[in-house]
């Protein structure tokens, strides 16, 4: 018995669009990872740019193992948009247990002279940073979660 071309094709869709949920379910029921900026390291210094490492902490709440496949980010210093960017770094981190992931940063030279131009009387910067972190086994069925970070950074510190 022959099926015809059009009754294949609907029966190929369909198993698709069975499976597809089935796919994404682990990523469903994910519950979303604590992200936070441990710290920020100066890399090097170029003719136009300050390029600088950012260490960020993800905390995994869930029961399962996530895996984080990218994080797209924005860095504000003294409400002065500093970095932005996005990361493709895959990692997966186990249940309870932290990962750390490493951000390439890059600035120009014209960012960092508005921030200057606003510390020479501060004790600590104001930072805030926003962006969604990947969470899933393959990017087609990859769930975001948004974050928000604020706090201060004491220069004390950073001079020492």
């Amino acid at each position: 018995m022959t099926m015809f071309p059009s009754l294949k094709a609907g029966l190929f869709v369909t198993v698709i669009l069975l499976l597809i949920p089935i796919a994404s379910c682990s990523t469903i029921n994910t519950i979303q990872p604590e992200v936070n900026l441990m710290r920020l390291d100066v890399l090097d210094v170029t003719l136009s740019h300050v390029n600088l490492l950012a260490e960020l902490r993800v905390f995994n709440p869930n029961e399962t193992s996530v895996t984080i496949q990218g994080v797209d980010y924005t860095l504000y210093l003294e409400d002065i948009k500093v970095f932005s960017g996005r990361s493709g770094l895959a990692q997966t981190i186990n249940p309870q247990e932290y990962g750390f992931l490493t951000l390439r940063l890059s600035t120009a030279y014209w960012n960092i002279i508005q921030l200057l131009n606003r510390l020479p009387d501060k004790a600590d910067v104001a930072f805030s940073m926003q962006g969604s972190i990947r969470v899933g086994e393959s990017r087609l069925f990859s769930k975001h979660f948004s974050f928000e970070k604020e706090g201060m950074i004491p220069l004390h510190k950073t001079t020492q």
